[in-house]
């Protein structure tokens, strides 16, 4: 196929305080084996110096692709800047890349390819994604305490290492993406997908405001659409101090809490009464680290329910046995 010929894909660098990195992740999607890409990087109101870094990438990105968009200005939140960058791209399909993750050289093409090939009730591909360290060494990740490990005792894949101890199996075509896998919590890896564009404006793109914006975005589209999985690498995923996962502990829980909340009715209607409730216990048990206020308020809010407080009981007895 004539690079004319292939499909526009919008590429998305949502950046902020990753000096160090941005240009190692600019340069993975310069390099790229798929050739008809625009790249749109926003810096959304950095501290340090990191559109100093991007400048310095200009002249590159202008060579390499046929529209390229840099913007910086003050910090409006990810979700705000995924929805800029949306409105903004014109290609098929769309796809992000934090500012500290890699993107190996064919996940575009590999992404593209597979969607390509499937009809219109799919929505989004995925493949996996290596953890590697400030480095960009690759290492493995201890699954109960987040720390390095070794080979033994860690997990080397993103998706090995967010599906422990769950109760499907991802590779599982059916089970892959659905909305009762999602419902028990987010497992897919942001930095290694391709969606279909007009797919995100139908379902309204990303809330603005919260910590959770790809949990939230994967159960909109799992409610009307199937997700595709490649069973391979197509990135790497910087593991680090400065994850979200790791700074914003309290705010990844409560806003957990809000949207499994509005995500009652829904689950419901589809039968998934106990999936939620034991998410519900899960996200509610982790409250006693980081709000314990907030913890009571929830035990108040669901002691009357029966299913709530049978699960909470069993967690915490699963819990004093591990001790």
């Amino acid at each position: 196929m004539e690079e004319k010929d292939l499909t526009l894909v919008s590429v998305v660098v949502p950046c902020y305080n990753h000096e160090k990195y941005v240009k190692e992740t600019i340069e993975s999607i310069i390099n790229q084996t798929y050739k008809n890409i625009e790249l749109i990087v926003i810096d959304d109101g950095s501290k340090d110096n990191s559109v100093e870094a991007i400048k310095e990438m200009i002249p590159a990105c202008e060579k390499r692709f046929p529209r390229f968009e840099f913007r910086h200005r003050e910090n409006k939140g990810l979700s705000a800047t995924l929805n800029e960058m949306v409105d903004w791209a014109e290609g098929k399909y769309f796809t992000g890349c934090a500012s500290d993750d890699i993107l190996l050289p064919s996940k575009i093409s590999l992404l593209v390819e597979k969607l390509e090939n499937l009809d219109d009730s799919y929505s989004v591909a995925f493949g996996d994604a290596i953890f590697i360290d400030d480095n960009s060494n690759e290492v493995f990740i201890d699954r109960k305490t987040g720390e390095y490990t070794t080979e033994e005792n860690g997990y080397k894949f993103f998706l090995d290492y967010y599906t422990f101890e769950r109760d499907f199996d991802y590779k599982d075509e059916k089970s892959f993406g659905s909305y009762k896998t999602l419902l028990a919590g987010n497992y897919l890896p942001a930095m290694s997908y391709v969606i279909k564009l007009d797919k995100i404006r139908e379902v309204g793109a990303w809330t603005s405001g919260n910590t959770i914006e790809d949990w939230e975005m994967w159960l909109k589209l799992s409610k009307n659409y199937k997700f595709a999985y490649i069973d391979e690498p197509v990135a790497f995923y910087r593991w680090h101090d400065s994850n979200t996962c790791k700074t914003m502990k309290f705010e990844l829980v409560r806003d957990s809490l809000q949207l499994l909340e509005e995500e009652k009715n829904y689950a419901f209607s589809k039968g998934y009464k106990s999936a939620f409730y034991t998410t519900l216990v899960n996200l509610v048990i982790q409250l006693r680290i980081h709000n314990k206020s907030m913890l009571i308020k929830k035990l108040i809010q669901y002691s009357i329910n029966p299913v709530f407080v049978y699960l909470f009981v069993l967690k915490l007895i699963h819990k004093i046995q591990k001790y």
